[in-house]
């Protein structure tokens, strides 16, 4: 699994907001990150610029596992897409 595989991943959990901080509050996308980083041994460099590269990137066919999380990212790109037209 490559690095922008796993940023899909981490972008797609922050977006489901089902992260918590100890406080109770969800989780940035820059702590879910560090985790994946000590969890998976590797760098993201910029979380944000990753998930630049997971927005810019066209769909593949994938599990359903990451269909699901797909559906999540891109369902918030649309949103952010909708705001910024409304401007």
């Amino acid at each position: 699994m490559g690095i922008v595989a796993l940023a899909e991943i981490v972008v797609a959990l922050f977006f489901s907001q089902k992260i918590f901080q100890q406080n109770g509050k969800p989780a940035h996308l820059s702590q879910i990150a560090q985790v994946f980083e000590k969890m998976f041994n590797c760098s993201f460099g910029s979380i944000y610029d990753q998930q630049e590269q997971i927005f810019i990137r066209k769909p593949f066919n994938r599990t359903k596992a990451l269909d699901f999380l797909r559906n999540l990212i891109i369902r918030k790109d649309k949103e952010g897409r909708n705001k910024q037209d409304e401007k």
